[in-house]
């Protein structure tokens, strides 16, 4: 404990101590590095610090919006006690919000319990980090469940089965109603879809994975439903697509508020990602045309009042993978109201160390 006590003031003493230019970067890049191995040898636990920042130039014509959003600006450490315990503590910056603070504890070689706060398991997408998305922004169903409550998961995976079962904070807070979710999913070719969205990284094989959950949040009357979803990988092409059914009441407790969709300067937009007695669905193709390049598009029917449709097309150039890409992206909404019409383009950048 004095260690990491040591290690963090460190840190720290660093930290405060850089300035902006190319020697110094490079002295605290190390230093960090040197910091990260150093508590690896801690009585046999690990750690590994690492961080993400995202930004856009967005500019919305018909909201007479333009401007520079930073979305994401991510410390985290992750790794495992000398006991075994595997943990995460990630900040963002960007918005001051504590995101992922939980701990992973293996109970035997078929069942992992989770603790803190995190992401109820309902989508895959959902679980995707956001510096690994193809487009800026996820699936409206996506952003629903991308959202971090407290609570407890217990998972497990047998051969190409997975399952996982969520109870965490409902919509009424610390009150005694809960949100609950329980998943089931197959890879049922190759090793299944990967964390990372999209062509790149996937293997030369084609793989493909598909899933359902129920999912119902106690805080809200009717405020069930189920989703279920499906993808396919390879180093040439991806497409995944998914569905979410709700009851009559929306539930918002999982909904990721710092999503780039809340940017977008259209309220009915982000009513509708949460509303209820609906069947909102999408679908996403990826074509990768080299190992710099890869094209896409999205279309998503949110089947809301306003019959309100989002067409997505996007181009990644990779520079260092997801960890170092540009991105452009082109979105227009469509919606039976006038107010609900509008067009943005972006213009964006995400690096991971």
């Amino acid at each position: 404990m004095k260690k990491l006590v040591f290690s963090a003031c460190a840190l720290t003493l660093t930290c405060g101590t850089a300035v902006a230019n190319n020697s110094d970067w490079d002295q605290l890049d190390n230093d960090v590095q040197a910091l990260s191995a150093n508590l690896q040898d801690m009585e046999g636990s690990s750690m590994t610090i690492g961080g993400r920042i995202r930004t856009a130039y967005a500019n919305n014509s018909d909201a007479d919006l333009g401007g520079f959003q930073l979305y994401n600006a991510r410390l985290f450490a992750t790794g495992t006690t000398a006991a075994g315990v595997g943990y995460r503590l990630e900040n963002d910056f960007a918005t001051g919000n504590l995101l992922d603070a939980y701990i992973d504890v293996a109970a035997g070689d078929t069942l992992d319990i989770r603790i803190g706060q995190f992401r109820g398991y309902v989508l895959a997408e959902s679980q995707i980090d956001s510096g690994n998305l193809f487009f800026i922004d996820r699936s409206v169903n996506a952003a629903a469940f991308a959202g971090r409550q407290q609570g407890l998961a217990l998972s497990g995976d047998m051969d190409a089965f997975n399952w996982a079962i969520t109870v965490q904070d409902g919509g009424d807070g610390d009150t005694d109603e809960l949100f609950y979710a329980l998943h089931a999913g197959m890879d049922f070719m190759g090793e299944g879809t990967s964390m990372v969205e999209g062509a790149y990284g996937a293997g030369d094989d084609m793989s493909a994975s598909a899933g359902i959950s129920f999912y119902d949040d106690g805080a809200a009357a009717d405020g069930g439903g189920f989703a279920i979803e499906a993808g396919v990988q390879s180093s040439q092409f991806s497409l995944s697509a998914n569905m979410v059914s709700r009851d009559d009441s929306g539930v918002a407790s999982n909904f990721d508020f710092n999503d780039p969709h809340v940017m977008l300067g259209n309220a009915d937009y982000t009513a509708a990602a949460i509303a209820g007695d609906n069947t909102p669905w999408s679908l996403m193709g990826t074509f990768a045309l080299n190992e710099s390049w890869e094209l896409g598009l999205r279309y998503q029917d949110l089947d809301d009042a306003a019959s309100t449709d989002v067409m997505d097309i996007g181009a990644n150039y990779y520079v260092d993978g997801h960890a170092m890409k540009y991105i452009f992206n082109w979105t227009s909404v469509g919606s039976d109201s006038a107010a609900g019409d509008t067009d943005l383009i972006r213009l964006g950048f995400n690096a991971a160390f």
